[in-house]
Order: C-alpha cells, then sequence, then structure tokens
C-alpha cells in the first residue's frame, strides 16, 4: 500500500496514470480490437452476420445487467478488488478466444458472458467510480484524461489486429495478444488505491477543493452538495433525458463495433481502409476526451453535449452514404470525438447533479438500461442486412434518435431537491 508524504500530494494523479494504462490495455486494445477481429471470424467460418453478432448483443444485455452487482461490489470492497477480478476474467476469456473457439454457439459464450462479466467488472464503472471520489473541482478533466486511454488503445489495435491476422495465422493470433494486453492492465491494478480516506488525504488534495471551491470563487458548473438516493434520482426528469443521452452515444458505437467494417467492405472499400475509419474514430474519441473534459469543468456539459450529438449526425450520415476515403476518414475523427465526449461528459452530469457518493448506484441503474436497448441494435441490423443486402435502415433510426437525443440535451437542466438550498448554484 502507497503511503502519502508529509507535504501532501495528492495519490489521484498516480491513480489517473494507473486507470490511464488500465483502460488504455483492458478495453482499448482488448474490447475495441472486438471490431476488427469480428469480421474476419465471420468470413473465415462462414458464419451468418445475424447468427454472430448475438454474441455481441448477449455481451451487452448481461454487460447491462452485471452493472449493478459492479456497483455494489465497488461500494463494499473497492474499485482494485472488482478490477482485478475483472481483469482475470478478461484474460481468460482473451485465451479461450484464441484456443478453444470454433463453433458459433463457443462465440457466443465467451464473448457474450465470459467477456461481458470482465468487462463490466474491469472496466468503465470501477474505474470512473474511482476518479469521482478523488476529484471535485477537476472531475470532468481527470475523467477525459482516464477515458481518452481506450480511444488510444483502439487507435492503435485496429491496424495492428488486423496486421496481426494477416500475417501469423489469422483471427487466432489476434486473440492471442489480445491475451498480453489484457494481462498489462491486470499488473497495473497493484498500485490503486480506492478512496482519498484511505491515505488521509482529501478530494483533489487539498481541503477547498473538498469542498468544491478552489479558492477563485464558486463552481463554474452546477455541482449538488447534497446526497441523492437513487430512488431520489429516479424521481427526477433531468435522469430520464441523461438515459436517452447515454443511449444515443452508445447506438451509433454498437452498430459500427459490430458492422462498420462489413458496411464499408460491402461498398467495395478494402479491409484495411474500413479498419483506418474505424482507427480514426478512435483516435478523435482518444484525442477529444482530455479538452472536451477540461471544457466540461467550465461550460455546462449538457451544452457540450448538444453540440456532441450534431456532430455525431453529421458523422453517421457520412459513414452512411461513404462518398469516398477522405470523408469516411473525416466522419471517423468526427463520430469520435462526439464519442469520446459524450462518454466523458455524461458520467461527470451524473457526478455533478447527484453527487460522487451516488455514482456507482446510479450509473449502476443507468447501465441495465442503456444496454438492454443498444444491445438488439446489432443483431436487428445484422439481419436486415443478411434479408435486403444494406444498411440502408440501420443508420436512418440511428440518426433519427441522436436527433431526438439533441433536444435532450438541450432541456436536461439540473434536479433539484424539495429542500430548499440543497445545492450550490451554476454561474
Amino acid at each position: 500500500m502507497p503511503f502519502a508524504s508529509n507535504r501532501q500530494v495528492s495519490y489521484g494523479w498516480k491513480n489517473i496514470r494507473l486507470l490511464f494504462g488500465i483502460y488504455m490495455f483492458g478495453v482499448g486494445f482488448v474490447f475495441y480490437g472486438f471490431n476488427v477481429i469480428f469480421p474476419e471470424m465471420v468470413s473465415v467460418m462462414g458464419w451468418r452476420r445475424g447468427d454472430a453478432a448475438w454474441a455481441q448483443t448477449v455481451h451487452g444485455l448481461l454487460f447491462g445487467f452485471a452493472a449493478p452487482v459492479v456497483a455494489v461490489v465497488t461500494n463494499r470492497f473497492g474499485a482494485r478488488t472488482t478490477l482485478v477480478t475483472g481483469l482475470i476474467v478478461v484474460a481468460s476469456g482473451c485465451v479461450l478466444l484464441a484456443t478453444v473457439v470454433s463453433e458459433i454457439w463457443q462465440w457466443v459464450l465467451v464473448w457474450g458472458v465470459v467477456m461481458a462479466f470482465g468487462f463490466a467488472f474491469g472496466g468503465v464503472i470501477p474505474i470512473q467510480a474511482t476518479i469521482t471520489q478523488w476529484f471535485d473541482r477537476r472531475r470532468s478533466m481527470a475523467l477525459g484524461l482516464v477515458m481518452s486511454a481506450a480511444g488510444v488503445g483502439g487507435f492503435v489495435a485496429q491496424p495492428l489486429f488486423t496486421w496481426v491476422a494477416e500475417n501469423f495465422g489469422g483471427w487466432r493470433s489476434a486473440w492471442l495478444a489480445a491475451t498480453g494486453f489484457a494481462i498489462a492492465a491486470l499488473l497495473l491494478t497493484r498500485g490503486i488505491v480506492n478512496r482519498p480516506g484511505d491515505l488521509d488525504q482529501t478530494v483533489d488534495g487539498d481541503s477547498d477543493d473538498a469542498a468544491g471551491v478552489d479558492g477563485r470563487g464558486a463552481p463554474k458548473t452546477f455541482k449538488t452538495r447534497q446526497h441523492w438516493t437513487l430512488k431520489e434520482a429516479l424521481a427526477t426528469r433531468s435522469l430520464w433525458l441523461l438515459i436517452v443521452l447515454f443511449l444515443a452515444a452508445v447506438l451509433p458505437l454498437y452498430i459500427l463495433m459490430v458492422h462498420g467494417v462489413l458496411h464499408l467492405t460491402d461498398l467495395r472499400y478494402e479491409r484495411m481502409e474500413a479498419a483506418s475509419v474505424l482507427s480514426f474514430m478512435l483516435a478523435g474519441s482518444a484525442f477529444a476526451r482530455f479538452p472536451l473534459g477540461w471544457l466540461g469543468d467550465q461550460i455546462e456539459p449538457r451544452l457540450i453535449l448538444t453540440v456532441l450529438n450534431i456532430a455525431a449526425i453529421l458523422a453517421m450520415v457520412l459513414i452512411w452514404r461513404a462518398p469516398n476515403v477522405g470523408l469516411l476518414l473525416l466522419a471517423g475523427v468526427l463520430y469520435g470525438a462526439a464519442y469520446g465526449g459524450a462518454i466523458v461528459l455524461l458520467p461527470t452530469l451524473i457526478a455533478n447533479y447527484y453527487g460522487a457518493a451516488s455514482f456507482a448506484s446510479i450509473n449502476g441503474f443507468i447501465f441495465p438500461v442503456q444496454i438492454i436497448f443498444a444491445s438488439v441494435a446489432p443483431v436487428a441490423a445484422g439481419y436486415l442486412a443478411d434479408q435486403v443486402g444494406n444498411y440502408d435502415l440501420a443508420f436512418m433510426t440511428v440518426i433519427a434518435f441522436l436527433a431526438v437525443a439533441v433536444f435532450c440535451a438541450l432541456i436536461a437542466t439540473p434536479p433539484q431537491k424539495a429542500v430548499q438550498n440543497s445545492a450550490l448554484p451554476a454561474d
């Protein structure tokens, strides 16, 4: 266990570095490596797209259903124990994918069930919960720093796993490489400290930050000073609007993850060109998360999300119509930035609106709702493509939902308790 020095320097910043590595290796390389390994599996094994896409749907559903359990485990045993458990499962699942899977039911079982629980326990929920415990004033920026890690890993993983599969024995070798990255993430968990109180430290590293004031006046964005229970949060309009925004963030991602390469190769783009679009998407996501996270501490995040959803609409139209490689790469960066900003700013809004202490519980509720709806999209898109030969209806549906999200972001104002003066007002 690390020790605090006499001159207090927040261990939260070391946590940030460790969590960055964990998220980059465990999620960026392994989870986003799926984007380019899956199409190779479909092609080599001769699977129907709709049937094979069930793995991602089951994965998403079980990830969502596991989220409340992950929240409870994180609150009770701490993020470090939760991450260790999950990453052991992820590494084991990668080994099974590399060595055992040969039938479609095995693929659904390992990716859909085993890896779902691994990513649930070894991914975003305990990572974000740790950050919200350690940071208040710089919460959005800290989330942006760590969340950028998955985009960095995914940006490298797309061409890397494509190259590995083409030169070292196919898709099994790519999953074997992914195993190494999962183990690297597991090793980094050793230094994680769950909460500032574990080292007699305070939020953001000083007492003023713990109160949410930086010595230069009131916070620039709304941050509640009241504790909200999950039941209280569910009674607010704001939470349900945020759930719509969470859905808008993941629906396009799920479609592109499972079918992006297949959609572009159907339009006669080369496999490496298609992989490059997804790689640029993840690069855009990676590089946008930190600056948008910083901006989320300066401007109300819901206003930024309004702009990001408009950008996502434009990007999805370009990817759908696929006019040329240059515009596809631009669309990849644009959608990546929109998605990357959303996954930083939405957790920030949950913590800002309802409090850091309630974050894990509320996030644990949102994930099942979000994932249940989002997870049916890849299967539906896959069966439609099998029947009609294109993804037009899938893209049109996602674009329409993003338009709804623009309106929801505009009206997702901070909730107010019945008790007066329950929160510091926003500037």
